[in-house]
């Protein structure tokens, strides 16, 4: 079977690309199996291992390159460059001969559809449905978001054969009705053998520093965890926007000492292996990648129940807690919790371990095979 799937870039750390990777690099290892990566631009720093029985394209579009000069550029990279990369993958799918085509980034997912082919066209999707509205926060943005929902999920995806999401819950409460969609969860991206002890006073963060991730929260909710346990320290993981932001509030809770802005890392195992617990404040989430690996590291988690990500990995009290969205003193309480009780850290961190393996890779390629297979 050929399989293609199509992105932006897998350059720089990202969960996108990093699980696009694990699965092209599994799916490359089944046999009969041949697997291609096709990419709109390859510039920057290679962190993902790509497999040698990948094929990885690159169509030169450089949709960002320009940006930073004006407006017009930016215009020119949504309309003009997206011309010139629909006839670029369309030529290349036309040699390839795939059996099915799987769009994974932005760029090419209101075009892919229509591209006229005989294999099975797949659309990924890596948030919940209605993340638009989630992320709005005007009227206008609000108007924005029915738009951009219209466009997109009363148009342009109806021309795909198969709809992917991550959870349950996005598709039993965003997808009513709607035959092609499946639920497959991503993947863990690494093996780890070991587990972290949970002795380190540690707690972990991970993401975009942007208003979604919501750190300010988490902060805010530390202050009050440092006042009981002022021996313990929080690493946010991360770069992005908000960074300023967060800096001005550590400073202003006076908890520069106990809060670090680590930016991106590598080696997030690394990270996982020597923390304690890991904290989740996003106003929503696809899925919630960070969830699943800390609990292969055998870390207990702390999260907000937002949409739709981590209600569906978090079984409350066994393996994890999950507090009601915004209630920063109930989160600071759960963290507490654990922090007084190692014992409790422990058994919970065991049951993180036990069940993150539902999101073992050789768990999720054959619901993949599946559903390329038509079953």
């Amino acid at each position: 079977m050929k399989i293609v799937y199509c992105l932006d870039s897998i350059r720089g750390v990202g969960g996108i690309q990093r699980v696009t990777v694990t699965k092209a690099n599994a799916l490359a290892g089944v046999p009969g199996n041949t697997v291609w990566i096709v990419v709109a631009d390859t510039s920057g720093e290679q962190v993902y291992a790509v497999s040698p029985q990948v094929h990885v394209a690159d169509l030169d579009i450089r949709y960002y390159e320009d940006d930073w000069k004006s407006r017009w550029n930016v215009l020119k990279g949504i309309f003009l460059k997206r011309r010139t990369h629909r006839s670029r993958l369309e030529a290349l799918l036309r040699e390839i001969g795939p059996d099915v085509v799987v769009s994974v980034g932005e760029s090419e997912k209101n075009f892919l559809g229509t591209i006229r082919g005989k294999w099975m066209k797949v659309r990924e999707i890596h948030y919940a449905k209605n993340y638009r509205h989630l992320a709005a926060s005007s009227f206008f943005e609000r108007l924005l978001a029915i738009g951009g929902d219209l466009y997109d999920y009363h148009w342009k995806i109806r021309r795909y054969d198969r709809i992917v999401v991550l959870t349950q819950g996005d598709r039993n409460n965003n997808w009513h009705g709607e035959a092609k969609v499946r639920v497959i969860p991503n993947p863990l991206p690494f093996h780890s053998e070991i587990c972290s002890p949970l002795k380190d006073k540690r707690i972990l963060a991970v993401g975009h520093l942007t208003a979604t991730k919501n750190f300010r929260s988490l902060v805010r909710s530390f202050r009050r965890v440092s006042d009981r346990f002022p021996q313990w320290r929080l690493d946010i993981l991360g770069d992005g926007e908000e960074r300023p932001l967060l800096e001005e509030e550590i400073a202003r809770l006076s908890l520069e000492g106990q809060v670090r802005l680590r930016g991106s890392v590598t080696d997030i195992r690394k990270e996982m292996l020597s923390a304690s617990l890991l904290v989740m404040t996003s106003r929503f989430e696809g899925f919630g990648m960070a969830l699943v690996e800390a609990m292969h590291c055998g870390l207990p988690v702390v999260a907000y129940d937002c949409p739709e990500g981590p209600k569906a990995i978090i079984s409350d009290g066994l393996n994890g807690y999950l507090v009601p969205p915004g209630d920063e003193s109930a989160l600071s309480e759960r963290i507490c919790s654990l922090i007084e009780d190692p014992k409790k850290r422990c058994r919970m961190g065991i049951a993180a371990r036990i069940s993150s393996r539902r999101y073992e890779i050789d768990q999720i390629v054959p619901m993949w095979m599946d559903l390329f297979s038509g079953r």
